[in-house]
């Protein structure tokens, strides 16, 4: 797992928008304090779920905003976003704060709460502390923590402080429950205390609640008795209500027949009434068709105008586009020119890279033969050796000596011939490993520099992509709060968010119009922009209600089932300087609001100026007219105009929005392009390492078998040696041989001296440093000649383009010529429909005036049905009379029941008149009285004591059964403590000892040798006992962490850092200058660490020392372009060494 990309925008002093790559293995970031390079490790700890004020080095949560520099304002959001990548597993987190809405999280674009991120991180091996975060002053922290707190923090690694929490949380809720089963047991005691102390009380509530039950029986009766008394009068006035109500229908009934007679009578009035609207509305459709076949003729002249005009401006484009096609002729023989030129260059630089690389080759030639010379000498000196050991024969005394003494020289001349024979071998397989690793090595290079490349053409898209949508954001923002009024802004939000059942839409939302009509058409609309487009008149009143439930202000509607389409007065002269033509001809629409569109704008004529505009209402144009400038000119005869310096309207809004949308959907596209080849280079480029990695580790084996067979030559050497002097002690008592074996050996000394002069290496580097002067100068050749060629493609492409658009403005032309001939024959046509429709209108007007005569007759009938029906009301109205009499009697009888029934029924439910014998009124009221004197005898009691005692009695049983629960728990929990305790101190046993062992390993590997060990402090105390370290370097007794010299204890810290990682399974490690303190040599021993452990984990390193910036795969610059304002630079390693 690692982090491909790092996405930050607004954060901190990161302002716009910035894209990080990242090495899978090993990525530096390098800059001056104060730049902002520990930005990029908050924003990983941030986007990663920290939230921690004083890791992320803030005060509030606002900090994280970029607080704006010289030139960026401060920004409003702050964001960062991660890739996450696991093979082909890939993941995206997204973190965003606006003060507004505070902090979101999404992943893979799905928004999620932040405890939910917990569960995304498992799955990445990200949770807990499975990914370090070491940043600055956490190395001498680990140096000046107590062993406790070592304790802890190593707990934190392996999880075992969940052990710690679970053991802490049960020994709380162990002392709640102990608490809670003594506090039960003491409110028990009292209970049951209190139980004894009310037990007289008790028996005289008893006594006292016998007689109240026998007072309730009593009065319950007497309410009975009352009530069926008052029902029998309430039936006597019904029934006499129900007589009057049967004189009342019957007078009813002649009433209703005279209103039946006057509704006839209306009816036909009405009648009338409606044919002569529908006979007017027959005339104002006649009169409108009319209208709309004099604007369609209108239309059709200014249409035909315009195609005339078109062809004109048509021709002048074929023209210009002759004279552009005639100039990219010029421009591709003077590219090809520079091609040539550029080729020609190429292969001066290819000859100069080809002789160096001969004259290298003539130097290895070289080389060769004099190692051939040396093996001549070793020949000869081996024919001395020979003689040498003729004259030892002539020893008789020491033959037998000598004879041992050349058998072991024999054998160590054979071992060194074996050892020579092998590494020539494995030097010729050293050399053809070199040239594959060099051959995959400039591979590798060559991938990853394009992979750079498109990165950054990735981060420059991005930039790009996000300032155009910031600038669409910019736009809907500004439409939505400063354009809109404060109503329709509150209906759109409303519809966002689903709070209510309707979707209107503004009709500035709805057409689309060319950059020369905004201003025509947005003064003309003025506030009508604004006006909602809804399907009917039901959602309108839905949305009116949304509105007046929350006082959000008044909006206008126009209901689609209410629209009536608006259509051109074609009454103007055909093809009239200074019209540019109807509203309706030139505004884009959307098809389901057409007729809402039209309603409005359907008769709204746009002309050039203002003295178009006047000559044609001073001529009788009777219709809606704007010009340009936006001159408005009403039907009724008013003029408005004038000049505001108000901002962009709702109209011209939407417009540069929509260019916007296309560009950024355009730019989108482009960047998924991007993507695809980056995700490939970056395939081929992880393969080309892996290739690279599998050379580099062959031939590092060969280069140490090659050693090895250095070390067997060297030892057969020392053997040889120990046998010549041997043979010299021999020799020396031959003094007949002295002479000899004297001339001898000095020939042999020289014989050495001649081999082991050393080889000259100036000329060497000075052949090698050549050679890649060459071949620089043949690359940057090949790079011109390669930008000369793609030069001359895209003029080659313009060219092909503008044939193309010849070939298009002709067939354009064409269409132009038979559009001219078919406007003419609509226009002929159209005249004679108009005639027509005149003959029609004629004839509606003669049926108007026969209607109007037969609305006055049905008038008069109306007046003699009134005065029969007045007659029948008023007899009607004296019985209704009698009738309210009798109903305020029941009324008041009805009362006196209710008011009874109020009072006692709910305690004394009425059983129903059969059951009541009215007669023992009397006899109830006296037993009532009775009982109360009774009640009054017995005096003064509390009957809460009955239900006190009652409640004693179910508490103490309660509390039984609680104690029981309680004691069952307290159980529980000492298991729960028990068995935590053994499964964290097996844990942590473990851990420590594979963390003390690794330690060790890293201690002894960065001080070449001594030893380091985690010890606890009390063993006997599982929970309480802390960590020390005790390290011994070299050449040292063993010490504690603290007494160690500055480098010893940063060296000791970085190893004991670096495996807690190791044995937790670290997937990423970000360090913030830990090597700050180092000094070159310990720096040095980091720096080859870091990078081993980069091929198993991902490590981000923030550093100032060059020698960690050398084992980086990739480095990034923070630099502070100006102040409060960072800015990241790339840089491919290879290039900065």
């Amino acid at each position: 797992m690692y982090i491909g990309r790092i996405h930050l925008k607004g954060f901190k002093s990161f302002g716009g928008s910035h894209e990080i790559a990242l090495s899978s293995n090993f990525t530096a970031v390098v800059g001056p304090n104060g730049s902002g390079k520990s930005n990029i490790l908050d924003a990983l700890r941030w986007v990663l779920g920290d939230g921690n004020p004083s890791r992320l080095r803030i005060v509030r949560q606002g900090d994280l905003l970029f607080q704006g520099s010289i030139s960026l304002p401060p920004a409003s959001s702050s964001e960062v976003m991660v890739h996450l990548r696991e093979g082909n597993r890939v993941s995206t987190l997204r973190r965003r704060f606006t003060n507004d809405d505070g902090s979101t999280m999404l992943v893979d674009g799905r928004r999620i709460r932040l405890i939910d991120l917990d569960d995304i991180k498992r799955k990445w091996r990200l949770e807990g502390d499975r990914f370090a975060f070491i940043s600055q002053g956490e190395v001498s922290e680990v140096i000046q923590q107590r062993p406790l707190q070592r304790r802890m923090h190593l707990e934190a690694i392996f999880g075992i402080d969940l052990y710690r929490k679970q053991r802490e949380e049960a020994i709380q809720r162990l002392d709640v429950a102990t608490l809670e089963m003594q506090r039960i047991v003491t409110l028990k005691t009292d209970l049951q205390t209190r139980k004894e102390a009310i037990v007289d009380l008790v028996i005289r509530a008893r006594e006292a609640k016998g007689v109240i039950d026998q007072l309730e029986r009593e009065k319950s009766q007497l309410y009975w008795v009352k009530r069926a008394r008052s029902e029998k009068i309430i039936d006597g006035i019904r029934r006499e209500l129900s007589e009057l109500g049967e004189q009342a229908t019957a007078s009813k009934f002649w009433n209703s027949g005279w209103r039946r007679a006057l509704n006839r009578a209306e009816d036909a009035i009405n009648s009338i009434s409606e044919g002569r609207g529908s006979m007017a509305s027959t005339v104002t459709g006649l009169e409108r068709i009319l209208t709309d076949s004099r604007r369609k003729l209108f239309s059709l002249s200014t249409s035909l105008v315009g195609s005339m005009e078109r062809r004109k401006a048509l021709l002048g484009d074929i023209a210009g586009e002759k004279d552009r096609f005639a100039g990219t002729d010029k421009r591709l023989e003077d590219l090809e020119r520079d091609v040539a030129r550029a080729a020609e260059e190429e292969k001066g630089a290819s000859r100069s890279f080809d002789d160096a690389r001969r004259e290298w080759e003539q130097y290895r030639k070289r080389i060769e033969e004099r190692s051939d010379r040396i093996r001549s000498l070793g020949e000869e000196r081996a024919a001395c050796e020979a003689a040498l050991e003729s004259a030892r024969s002539k020893g008789k005394g020491f033959g037998l000596s000598l004879l041992d003494v050349l058998r072991e020289i024999s054998r160590s001349e054979e071992s060194v011939k074996e050892a020579r024979k092998d590494l020539g071998r494995l030097r010729e397989e050293i050399l053809q490993k070199r040239s594959l690793e060099e051959a995959a090595g400039n591979r590798q290079r060559d991938v990853y520099a394009a992979f750079q490349q498109a990165a950054a053409s990735l981060q420059k898209l991005s930039r790009e992509l996000s300032a155009l949508e910031g600038e669409m954001e910019t736009l809907r923002e500004t439409a939505f709060t400063r354009v809109y009024p404060a109503p329709v802004q509150h209906l759109m939000a409303a519809v966002r968010l689903g709070r209510i059942d309707a979707s209107p839409r503004p009709l500035a939302d709805v057409i689309s119009c060319p950059d020369r009509l905004v201003t025509a058409l947005e003064s003309f609309l003025g506030a009508r922009q604004f006006l909602l487009f809804v399907k009917d008149i039901d959602e309108a009143g839905r949305c009116i209600a949304h509105l007046k439930a929350r006082s959000a202000g008044r909006a206008t509607f126009l209901p689609l089932e209410s629209a009536r389409a608006r259509h051109p007065m074609r009454n103007i002269r055909e093809g009239r300087q200074g019209i540019v033509g109807w509203a309706s001809d030139l505004v884009g629409m959307e098809s389901e609001w057409k007729e809402c569109v039209l309603h409005v704008l359907g008769d709204l004529l746009i002309v050039e100026s203002f003295d178009v505009a006047r000559d044609l209402v001073r001529e009788g144009f009777r219709g809606p007219a704007v010009t340009l400038e936006g001159d408005v000119f009403q039907p009724g005869g008013t003029i408005s105009g004038g000049k505001t310096t108000k901002g962009a309207g709702a109209i011209e809004i939407r417009r540069n929005l929509q260019e916007k949308e296309k560009q950024a959907e355009s730019l989108k596209n482009e960047r998924s392009r991007l993507e695809e080849e980056i995700a490939g280079l970056e395939k081929e480029e992880r393969d080309a390492s892996e290739k690279l990695r599998v050379l580099s580790e062959e031939r590092r084996a060969l280069e140490d078998r090659r050693r090895s067979g250095e070390a067997a030559e060297a030892e057969a050497a020392r053997a040889r040696a120990l046998a010549d002097e041997r043979r010299a002690g021999i020799l020396a008592a031959l003094s007949s041989c002295g002479r000899e074996y004297l001339d001898i050996r000095s020939r042999l000394e020289r014989l050495r001296e001649s081999s082991s002069e050393e080889p000259e290496t100036s000329r060497e580097l000075d052949l090698v440093k050549s050679l890649e002067e060459s071949r620089s100068r043949a690359e940057v050749a090949a790079e011109r000649l390669e930008t000369a060629r793609r030069l001359f493609t895209m003029v080659q492409d313009e060219h092909r383009r503008s044939s193309s658009r010849l070939e298009e403005l002709d067939k354009g032309l064409e269409d132009l010529v038979l559009a001219e001939k078919s406007g003419k024959r609509e226009l002929a046509e159209e005249g004679r429909t108009y005639h027509g429709i005149w003959v029609r209108l004629q004839e509606a007007l003669s049926g108007m005036k026969d209607l109007v005569e037969g609305h006055s007759r049905a008038l008069a009938s109306r007046e003699r049905i009134l005065e029969r029906s007045a007659s029948a009301a008023a007899r009607m109205e004296s019985l209704d009379s009698r009738m309210r009499q009798a109903r305020q009697r029941l009324d008041s009888t009805e009362a006196e029941i209710a008011e009874s029934i109020d009072m006692w029924e709910e305690r004394f439910p009425y059983p129903g008149e059969e059951s009541i014998d009215a007669r023992d009124y009397d006899r109830t009221r006296r037993s009532v009285r009775e009982l109360e004197k009774s009640l009054r005898e017995i005096g003064d009691v509390d009957l809460g004591v009955l239900s006190e005692d009652a409640s004693l009695t179910e508490r103490l049983g309660f509390l039984e059964e609680q104690l029981r629960d309680v004691s069952t728990g307290i159980d529980e929990l000492r298991r729960l403590i028990e068995e935590t305790d053994r499964q964290a101190g097996t844990l942590f046993s473990t851990s420590l000892k594979e963390i003390d062992r690794k330690f060790c390993d890293l201690f002894q590997r960065l001080f070449g040798g001594g030893e380091a060990h985690l010890r606890l402090s009390d063993e006997d105390n599982l929970w309480e006992a802390g960590v020390d370290v005790v390290a011994r370097p070299p050449g040292k007794r063993p010490q504690h962490l603290a007494q160690l010299s500055g480098g010893e204890q940063s060296l000791s810290a970085i190893s004991l850092l670096f495996a807690a990682m190791e044995v937790a399974g670290v997937p990423l490690a970000v360090l913030d200058e830990v090597d700050a303190s180092l000094d070159e040599v310990n720096l040095r021993r980091f720096s080859e660490l870091a990078k081993e452990y980069s091929r198993t984990m991902q490590l981000i390193c923030m550093t100032h020392r060059r020698a960690t910036m050398e084992r980086a795969d990739l480095m990034y610059g923070v630099t502070m372009s100006e102040p409060g304002l960072s800015q990241v630079v790339g840089v491919r390693v290879e290039d900065w060494e």
